[in-house]
């Protein structure tokens, strides 16, 4: 158990305030004691104390100790009495064996035990130093202390080199916001009561979304606790931790761009303790730097009292020992827990990838979201049942009072939200203390309060994907596919971006000083296979058609001699592009080929023909004479960075073989209309071989975006080149990429689509005939390029798995 003299519960450097005993600090093992423990220690008390003691507490190996008043005589008794030392802290250690807590190192979230050091085995000398020495230190100790900053700078140039990816940054979750957005702020974010635990996980879209508007997010996850002033000092802490060793790094982070707290539900509450009671909570450059605060759900209830059975329950002394077992049962159980989950997970995604569910491995996750996301969640049981066995804490210090309202960062801005549909937030109640507050003469900073439609847990939402392609309801409103409940998922996706407008307009805009981060240099993708960049309903498709022996290369054949055709169309009537003519052109084909790796062997010529309609097509078939033709209306029409989007988008259709498999689909539409079956039974199962067919179509052309996007490493040019498509273009002045600003209204567009489609029912719906179409319709083509810039899949393409070099 905790020190008994220690008056936070732990080890502490400061006297007892029951007893008066003096100060005692943790200086690690010496040399002689012969423990069976990982991480003993003893603890000394100060000079001039007589007493001794022994205990499993206090710092584990790899954090630094320190002595606090070490001096001659001390280290005189420690010199004097070693034998009677050694015996001391092994009849401890011995002693606190049967206590598992002893055995775990400490952390924020999702402790576990250390593995024991035989008895036989003495354990490392320390290397004392001089008497005048602040700290006593061990080889071992500078070694994980390497390891830790070797860790830290790996994080730090992943961040660097791979913005939009969460990265663990000194016990935060990071995320940086993607190159092409200007920075506006850091968010230090704290989410609710157990959900808090793995925020990058469980608030997954809700931070990404904040990133894309060019915040940084600093997450700090938060195990379930009954001791909420402590869970806040912590947050502080592991946030000013991350946040200094981001401002390490010089062109990473600038120090200019405010930082803002931004809490839910339990995770408000303790943002508001933080900027209450920041003097003894928070560093003292957390609160001088705060800017601001949006609480969310506010909800200021105490675990012990949210929790079923109430504090009266967990707060009985006869269970302590049953909670106390039930703990240490649940931590032998944990490590082959995880270990079998992992295995279970693989073996599902094998299975599932068998049966063609393409969105399975999505939503189930793999050995990453069980380390990242399971395993810090489930381990809250056992931490709390710990905290239960050794008593609760007080909570009545930590209750919001009219005091501590007038006590509120006086120069703070806050943001409060409260959804219509929350009947757990205790918003008013907070907004009426902060009233009564102001009405006293308390100055302080502006005080803004929202009503959106929503429920509790709408900063929660993620719509999982479909088992069978992968796609959501706005992938499938994007295809023309839509399934019986994605206008109620569209709903509630709405609602939470309704939060983070809502967000967007209370913080403050970008600085004009602070520039956009630096972009990294683009990159070729090596390996970069056809699988990588389809769209998932085109995937399942094609590889439908690929168990059909021999069908592809049956159709290569036939489109061979309609290729004969065309080609001496087009080397008749056009113009063949070359080192000669338009080497502009070429270079812009040869450095897109080059980027989604196609060899040399496989690429197409390049035609321009006179044309007064913008456009660009291919025969999309890799056989002897392949080749994309422009039209001279797209040049006219385009930058550079545009036309070779266009080009990246046709080669994408090369890659992909779409006119080899899409013609494979119309030979079965056409073997289909000729079997030997009633009218009445046959056209309905033609018809529906023909709408599938032209889902796939459309899916096939959000395949080509990808490739598109993967060229120009950044969503903006190929969005300009659809929105000019679409009419955007006729008054800009001069051939460029659009304005950001235009572009971010285009895509707007797409939720005033979706609002306009859901008023209008299924009459409506009826009568927009989009399920004809060959091309997605450009406001959610554009959107749906957009969500893929901002994925998982995007980012691990292009920074983890397939870049290898620098690109021309």
């Amino acid at each position: 158990p905790p020190f008994p003299h220690s008056p936070d519960g732990g080890a502490s450097h400061g006297p007892c305030a029951s007893c008066g005993m003096a100060g005692f600090t943790d200086v690690g093992v010496l040399a002689g004691a012969s423990l069976p423990l990982a991480r003993p220690t003893l603890i000394f008390p100060a000079a001039g104390s007589g007493a001794i003691r022994g205990s499993a507490g206090g710092a584990p190996v790899g954090q630094r100790s320190s002595l606090s008043s070490t001096t001659p005589s001390l280290a005189a008794s420690v010199a004097a009495t070693s034998a009677t030392v050694s015996a001391a802290a092994t009849a401890a250690a011995l002693a606190a064996g049967r206590n598992r807590r002893a055995r775990r190192a400490s952390g924020l979230v999702g402790r576990r035990r250390a593995a024991a050091v035989p008895s036989s085995e003495a354990p490392t000398p320390l290397v004392v130093e001089q008497a005048s020495a602040s700290r006593v230190r061990s080889p071992e100790d500078a070694s994980r202390d390497s390891e830790r900053d070797d860790v830290l700078q790996a994080s730090l140039d992943k961040l660097f080199k791979a913005p939009s990816t969460w990265v663990d940054v000194g016990g935060a979750k990071v995320l940086r916001p993607p190159c092409w957005a200007p920075p506006r702020g850091v968010l230090h974010f704290l989410g609710g009561e157990f959900v808090g635990a793995a925020p990058h996980w469980t608030y997954r879209r809700f931070l990404a979304r904040l990133a894309e508007r060019g915040f940084w997010v600093v997450a700090t996850p938060l195990s379930a606790s009954f001791d909420r002033a402590r869970l806040a000092k912590r947050s502080a802490e592991t946030f000013e931790k991350a946040y200094q060793a981001l401002l390490s790094r010089g062109t990473l982070l600038d120090d200019r761009l405010p930082v803002y707290t931004v809490g839910h539900s339990s995770g408000a509450y303790l943002a508001s303790l933080l900027a209450a009671g920041a003097a003894s909570l928070a560093p003292e450059a957390y609160a001088a730097r705060l800017r601001g605060q949006v609480l969310i759900s506010y909800r200021s209830q105490g675990l012990a009292e949210a929790l079923p059975l109430g504090r009266g329950f967990w707060a009985q002394e006869e269970l302590q020992s049953t909670f106390k077992d039930v703990a240490e049962r649940l931590d032998d159980f944990g490590p082959s827990a995880e270990g079998l989950a992992e295995a279970a997970l693989g073996l599902a995604n094998l299975a599932a990838r068998g049966l063609g569910l393409e969105g399975a491995p999505a939503l189930l996750g793999g050995r990453e979201r069980v380390g990242d996301l399971y395993a810090p969640v489930l381990a809250q049981l056992p931490e709390l049942l710990r905290e239960a066995s050794s008593g609760l804490p007080d909570d009545t210090g930590a209750r919001p009072t009219e005091g501590s309202a007038s006590e509120y960062a006086k120069d703070v801005n806050l943001l409060l939200v409260q959804f219509e549909g929350d009947g757990l937030d205790e918003t008013p109640e907070l907004e009426r203390r902060l009233a009564s507050a102001s009405a006293s003469g308390v100055p302080r900073g502006n005080i803004k309060k929202e009503t959106l439609p929503g429920t509790h847990l709408t900063p929660t939402y993620s719509e999982p994907p479909d088992l069978f392609d992968g796609t959501d309801a706005m992938g499938r409103a994007a295809l023309s596919s839509e399934a019986p409940f994605d206008t109620a998922l569209l709903g509630a996706g709405a609602r939470l971006d309704g939060l983070v407008d809502a967000l967007d307009k209370f913080l403050d805009p970008a600085s004009p000083d602070v520039k956009t981060a630096e972009r990294p240099p683009r990159v070729v993708l090596k390996g970069l296979t056809a699988n990588d960049l389809r769209h998932p309903l085109d995937r399942r498709q094609t590889k439908a058609l690929e168990r059909i022996p021999g069908i592809g290369e049956a159709v290569r054949r036939v489109v061979s001699i309609v290729e004969q055709g065309i080609y001496q169309d087009n080397i008749s009537s056009s113009v063949l592009v070359g080192e000669h003519q338009y080497p502009w052109l070429n270079k812009l084909l040869e450095h897109a080929c080059s980027v989604l790796d196609i060899p040399k062997e496989q690429r197409p010529e390049l035609f321009v023909r006179q044309n007064p309609v913008p456009n660009a097509y291919t025969l999309a078939v890799q056989s002897k004479r392949p080749f994309v033709v422009v039209h001279t209306a797209l040049l006219e029409l385009m930058c550079e960075d545009e036309v070779e989007a266009v080009i990246a988008h046709e080669l994408g259709h090369l890659k992909c073989e779409h006119g080899t498999w899409l013609s494979a689909a119309n030979i079965v539409l056409l073997g289909a209309s000729t079997l030997p079956l009633p009218v009445r039974i046959l056209g309905p199962i033609l018809d529906r071989i023909q709408e599938e067919l032209m889902i796939w179509q459309r899916a096939a052309e959000l395949s080509c975006d990808r490739a598109a996007l993967l060229v120009a490493q950044e969503p903006w040019v190929p969005v300009s080149v659809m929105v000019k498509l679409s009419g955007g273009g006729a008054s800009a002045p001069g051939k460029e990429v659009l304005p950001r600003q235009q572009l971010e209204a285009f895509l707007q567009q797409a939720q005033k689509y979706d609002e306009a489609k859901a008023e209008a029912g299924l009459i409506g719906s009826m009568l927009n005939m989009t399920s004809q179409r060959t091309h997605p319709l450009p406001v959610l083509r554009a959107r749906e390029l957009r969500r893929w810039a901002d994925s998982e899949q995007f980012r691990r393409i292009l920074f983890d798995g397939k870049a290898s070099e620098a690109s021309p």
